[in-house]
């Protein structure tokens, strides 16, 4: 059964973005009782105040995930050990055994749904376009690629053995609002003067507009012939990254990023990270950002509209415009002077 009007649903990762956003949404569009798990209550009044039952317990303690889980009919699996930082044990922790716990508590509770928030890094960097689902995950040697890739394996398995009803969501780079990685970052980039576009930003983005996955996790939840399957949620052909960055640049009222070719870029991040090292911070730009952001590649979205008739409702211009809105709402911005 997928989801409907009525049942009490159970979002991991709740005061992270994507699980946070989707549990906002979930409570107020369809008519659903949310529970939202964090490992911090006191981060979760914002929750609280907008009517999502907050459930203090981590994918890393099956004992929290069976009352969590008690009367859930659908779990969205969110959560997820997303920093750079991590050695391999603290990432499969949280990111594949965690998944094992979720899985096994949902099976233990009768969950009739599972939807899993993985990622389009599962596909290992292959410089393709329109790589679709029938493209195979694989191991690359980037710890939260592989552990996604392995976290997937887990899920299908609850499928194919034990009858678990899973369905898997692909994203690619999930920009909006508060998006840490892709909104807030360059934000912060940009403003500190650390901004660099690659070969002049020619390489490319595939963006994904937060409600646009939204839409996509609640199409995951309810069609019924998106069980035992994966899909790619983007929003379609990529974008170069000097028009990606280039929006967030005209919100500060930066006219131009400066640019450096690849080899100069690379060695420019080493630099960044010896000096963070040395004053014991991380560098906002680092050598692993350098090489994500010369990657030419591409998602295909064709099966999530085919299955799920599912539509990327809002493209890149309307995505900005509202996201400088809520960047100004919060102060991230100066607001507009009338």
């Amino acid at each position: 059964m997928g989801m409907q009007a009525g049942d009490t649903v159970l979002v991991t990762g709740a005061t992270g973005y994507i699980g946070g956003r989707l549990a906002e949404r979930l409570v107020t569009e369809e008519g659903v009782h949310v529970r939202g798990l964090v490992r911090n209550p006191a981060k979760a009044a914002e929750l609280a105040r907008r009517g999502i039952e907050v459930v203090p317990g981590d994918i890393t303690d099956p004992a929290s995930l069976q009352g969590a889980m008690a009367g859930c009919q659908v779990v969205f699996h969110a959560a997820a050990w997303v920093s750079e930082a991590g050695s391999r044990d603290e990432v499969w922790a949280v990111n594949v055994q965690g998944t094992q716990n979720v899985v096994d508590a949902a099976l233990a509770a009768g969950v009739q749904r599972l939807v899993h928030v993985s990622s389009c890094a599962v596909y290992g960097s292959l410089q393709q376009f329109d790589i679709d689902e029938e493209t195979p995950p694989r191991r690359t040697g980037n710890l939260y690629a592989d552990s996604k890739v392995e976290a997937e394996e887990v899920v299908f398995r609850a499928w194919q053995e034990q009858g678990l009803a899973v369905v898997v969501a692909r994203p690619s780079q999930v920009y909006g609002l508060g998006s840490p990685q892709f909104t807030l970052r360059p934000l912060e980039a940009i403003r500190s003067g650390k901004m660099l576009l690659i070969d002049g930003g020619r390489h490319l983005c595939k963006p994904i507009y937060i409600d646009n996955l939204v839409d996509g996790l609640i199409c995951c939840a309810k069609v019924e012939a998106a069980v035992g399957q994966a899909f790619n949620f983007t929003d379609g052909p990529p974008v170069p990254w000097r028009e990606f960055f280039g929006a967030y640049a005209r919100m500060l009222g930066v006219e131009r990023l400066p640019a450096a070719p690849y080899p100069v870029a690379w060695l420019a991040a080493a630099l960044f990270e010896l000096q963070a090292a040395v004053r014991g911070r991380k560098a906002s730009l680092n050598r692993r950002v350098v090489k994500a952001l010369r990657s030419n590649n591409s998602f295909s979205n064709r099966k999530a509209r085919t299955v799920l008739g599912w539509e990327p409702r809002v493209d890149l211009a309307e995505g900005m415009r509202r996201t400088e809105a809520w960047l100004r709402a919060n102060g991230y911005l100066e607001k507009k002077r009338p």
